[in-house]
């Protein structure tokens, strides 16, 4: 009959790290993963983390903020488009003198 210590010491190493988030960048690192703008060496540890060793949540993390960047593209575009109609509206009126 298998002891119940036994159980309570049946762990890795990588789920103590997964667990308490050992291994996790700062948001502020990922935003920078995501931009390019890291060292060669952290975007290897950053890769490996999200690749390899399927961080759940610096994944989610990483969902957050590009689903954050294409709403903020969103709105910048919709502002281009409003601009743009409300510019040509204007033109159309000075030029046909309405």
């Amino acid at each position: 009959m298998p002891d119940s210590n036994d159980d309570l010491l049946a762990f890795t190493v990588a789920t103590v790290w997964r667990e308490e988030r050992v291994s996790c960048p700062h948001p502020d690192i990922l935003q920078a993963y995501e931009t390019g703008a890291l060292s060669p060496g952290a975007m290897e540890f950053i890769e490996f983390h999200l690749q390899e060793s399927e961080c759940p949540y610096c994944n989610s993390v990483l969902d957050d903020l590009r689903s954050r960047q294409l709403d903020a593209e969103d709105a910048r575009m919709s502002d281009l488009k409003d601009r743009l109609m409300r510019s040509t509206v204007s033109e159309l009126r000075r030029a046909t003198g309405a």
